[in-house]
This record gives C-alpha cells, sequence and structure tokens, in this order.
C-alpha cells in the first residue's frame, strides 16, 4: 500500500503561526486587564496593529437605542468628535449598524451606504474597510465594533485571527459596562427572587424611624453682659488709645472726640471770666470814691460767677471728651480705621467691654431653616480654627421675631451658653452651630422643606 510523501511546513510559516497566536492571546490579555473602558478602546484600536497591518481603526459602542458613539481612534490618543472624518464615521457606521446581514465580520461594501455618504468615502477611508461587529457574550447582540481600513484587500487567516480577538475584546466590554452600575447585579439578583415587594416594605419602614432634627446656622462667640462704651455727647471721633481685643483696666483711656470746638469754647469761657473779673475790680475801685457805684457790684460778681460756671461746664466737656474704661476687661469693636473722623450721636455704642472667662453662642439661624426649639437643647459649635473638635453647650435664648442682618437677611437670633467645665474660646471667633430639636419621623425630616416649598409655589 502506498502513502502520498508528507511535505513538512515551511519553518517560516510555522513561526508565523505561532507568533499570530502568541500575538492573539497577548492581546486577549491586555483586554481582561485593562483598568477602563478607555484603556480597553485604546488596546482595541492601537495594540490590534500588532496582529494584522491597517492603516486606520475605528472603535465604537452602540447601545441599541442611543446613537453611535466613537470611543477610540488609532494613533489619537484625543480625537474631535465633531471633525469632518469622525462625523462621516459615525453616520456610516450608524447606516451600516442597521443593515440586515451585517453582523458578522466582512469587508465594508460602500454600495450598501447611502449615496451621500458613499460619495464622500474616498476623502474619509481607505479602499478596504473590515466591518468588526462586538456581540454581547450572553444576549449575542451587537453593542460596538471595530473598523478597521487599509488600501490592501483582506485575507482570509486575518479574518479568522480577528474573530477569535474579538470574543476577547466582546468579553472585556460587556465586563465594564457591568461595572458602570455599582449594585445593578444585586438589585437585578433582588428582582428576579422575588424579593421587590419586601425591599419596598423595608424602604417605606425605615421612614418612620425618630431621628432628632437638626439645622446648621453661622455662629460667633460673644461676651455675656458686657458693658457698654457709648458717645459721651455729638462729636466726632478723633482717636483711639486701645487696640481691638486688647485687655483694659478701670480708668484706663479708650479713644477720645474730637475737642477742636470745646478748646476754642473754653478759651472763649476763659477770656469771658478774665474781663468780667477785670471790671468787678475796676468797679469796687470806682465803688470808694463814688458811693452810687456800690450797686453794681453785686452785679458784676453775678457775672464773674456765670463766667466761671462756663468755665468749668467747658472744662468738664473738655474731660468727657476724653472716654475712659468703667470696668476691667476687654475692648471689643471693630477696625479703628472705621471710626476715625466719623459723627456720632450721644449714647451712640462705641466699644464693649467683655471679661473673656463670660462668653456664649450667638446663633444666626435664616428663617428658612426655622424649626421648633426647647430651651435647654443641645448645641454644638464647630469653630473655623479647630472644626475637628466642637464645644457642646445648651440653648439658653430663641428670639421670637427674626431680625435683618448688615446683609439685608432676615434671621432668628440664638444664644447657647457652655456646659461647665468648658474652656471658653476667644471672643470673636466664628464657625457653625448645630442645633438639634425634637425627635420627629425620618420621613419629615427628608421631606418637610420640600414640602413646604411645593406649598409656597402652590399659594402663589
Amino acid at each position: 500500500m502506498m502513502t502520498e510523501p508528507t511535505h513538512p511546513v515551511a519553518p517560516e510559516l510555522l513561526q508565523r503561526q505561532v507568533q499570530g497566536l502568541t500575538t492573539l492571546l497577548s492581546l486577549q490579555e491586555e483586554a481582561r486587564k485593562a483598568q477602563s473602558f478607555a484603556e480597553l478602546a485604546f488596546v482595541a484600536v492601537n495594540g490590534t496593529l500588532r496582529l494584522v497591518a491597517y492603516a486606520q481603526a475605528i472603535f465604537w459602542r452602540w447601545s441599541g437605542t442611543k446613537k453611535i458613539t466613537l470611543a477610540a481612534v488609532s494613533g489619537a490618543p484625543r480625537f474631535d468628535a465633531n471633525a469632518p472624518q469622525m462625523v462621516w464615521y459615525r453616520k456610516a457606521i450608524t447606516s451600516l449598524v442597521h443593515a440586515p446581514g451585517l453582523d458578522q465580520i466582512q469587508e465594508v461594501a460602500l454600495d450598501r451606504l447611502p449615496k451621500a455618504i458613499a460619495a464622500d468615502a474616498q476623502s474619509w477611508t481607505h479602499t478596504h474597510g473590515l466591518w468588526l461587529p462586538l456581540k454581547h457574550p450572553r444576549s449575542g447582540e451587537i453593542f460596538g465594533g471595530l473598523w478597521l481600513s487599509r488600501d490592501r484587500p483582506w485575507e482570509e487567516g486575518e479574518r479568522l485571527l480577528l474573530e477569535h480577538l474579538l470574543q476577547g475584546y466582546a468579553e472585556s466590554m460587556a465586563l465594564w459596562q457591568r461595572r458602570k452600575i455599582p449594585g445593578a447585579a444585586v438589585v437585578r439578583g433582588v428582582l428576579k427572587g422575588g424579593w421587590a415587594l419586601l425591599l419596598l416594605a423595608a424602604l417605606i419602614s425605615t421612614l418612620f424611624v425618630e431621628v432628632r432634627q437638626s439645622v446648621l446656622a453661622p455662629a460667633r462667640v460673644v461676651a455675656v453682659d458686657p458693658s457698654m462704651v457709648t458717645a459721651p455727647m455729638d462729636g466726632m471721633v478723633a482717636r483711639f488709645f486701645v487696640e481691638p481685643h486688647a485687655q483694659v483696666k478701670k480708668g484706663d483711656l479708650l479713644f477720645a472726640l474730637d475737642a477742636t470746638e470745646l478748646n476754642h469754647r473754653h478759651q472763649l469761657a476763659r477770656e469771658e471770666l478774665a474781663l468780667s473779673q477785670t471790671q468787678l475790680r475796676k468797679v469796687g475801685q470806682l465803688a470808694f470814691a463814688e458811693k452810687e457805684r456800690l450797686a453794681e457790684i453785686a452785679t458784676n460778681k453775678n457775672l464773674v460767677r456765670e463766667a466761671g460756671a462756663k468755665v468749668d461746664y467747658a472744662v468738664e466737656l473738655l474731660e468727657r471728651s476724653q472716654v475712659h474704661a468703667a470696668v476691667d476687661g476687654i475692648a471689643v469693636f471693630s477696625d479703628p480705621n472705621t471710626w476715625l473722623g466719623r459723627p456720632v450721636r450721644l449714647g451712640e455704642r462705641v466699644l464693649e467691654i467683655a471679661s473673656p472667662d463670660r462668653v456664649e453662642v450667638a446663633i444666626d439661624l435664616p428663617v428658612a431653616e426655622a424649626m421648633p426649639f426647647i430651651l435647654g437643647a443641645e448645641v454644638l459649635l464647630y469653630l473655623d480654627v479647630d472644626p475637628l473638635h466642637p464645644l457642646a453647650g445648651t440653648l439658653r435664648f430663641a428670639a421670637y421675631e427674626p431680625t435683618p442682618t448688615p446683609e439685608g437677611k432676615l434671621v432668628y437670633l440664638l444664644k447657647s451658653q457652655f456646659n461647665p467645665g468648658t474652656s471658653p474660646p476667644r471672643l470673636g471667633l466664628k464657625g457653625t452651630a448645630k442645633v438639634y430639636g425634637f425627635k420627629v419621623s425620618l420621613f419629615h425630616a427628608l421631606f418637610h422643606r420640600p414640602i413646604a416649598a411645593l406649598r409656597r409655589l402652590v399659594v402663589l
């Protein structure tokens, strides 16, 4: 019995086959290890070149109902999706993906494109294009693909390698689609297992769980019963002798009003006094010779007393123009430069003298955030300088009517005292206060503001 002689495979051909298989496995492994969908798309358009030769590769995806999206272009880390070439590819792929019989690897038949699109093909793509649709591993539906193009025909061996490569790309792409929605698999499992009603009941029941109401509002550290320092008369602030938040002692000079007019009045009063005293001496000397002038002595004495009273009053005004501290403490006021040269009225507050050990929290609660409070409720103060260590206190005062702020906002003033043993913070520090209220259902805590806003809209 005779047998045909076998011809050994050429070493070069065997080497190419082994190299192709190795490259195929390497690309599938890179696709599986891709850390993002963008990395997967990059491997598809650039790594595939190691397996087959092409001039350009376009990687696209499609959800079935949404429009085609170009995900990557070979040789271009970034591309303009609105560039004319990209617009042409998007229109062509959109047309082909809906055409029958294009669910398998095949050369792109330009005659199957609309005439308007096919007419521009020579301008934007190469002569031979290969259509590589990606099918979902489970449903079998097309959800993406590759368009490879070059100027020479495609070989059957290349198509076979690409068919196996597409399976790896499709599995990796399906994996990243599932990763887009965290917990989606769990939700689907619950729904398929008939647990939907139980899950819904659990969600509804949580809405009746009691929680404590709370609200956040701007807050600042203020003094308790500070000593008010007011303007002693109408005038203009001329000079400050202390800095803001400086420690002062009783009797220290705080500020002075402009004394120009007061000095002038004092000088006139002294001149008037000197003139009346001179007149009194003159009348007294004449009275020795002229007895009828004795009656003028009493009149001139009254004029001297009146002029002396004016001098004393002028001196008193000069002394009052310099304001001294009535108690020990810290001088609390704004930037001195904002006061210098500013007219003030009698009784207008200029500064406060506060005890650094007697401080509390003033809270400006916006009207829109108002809720029922009870005195003694818990309050936490988060200072801007130390937000990680809140200071605890209790609510001691809540205004019934809102007041406008300098910015024109309406707020309710709340005051909170620190708990015993709390180290008092520095006066003037600012932060955020968290004020707790009554216990309410979770539904009320979550939806009372949206419901109130909806009610206002309905009323309007």
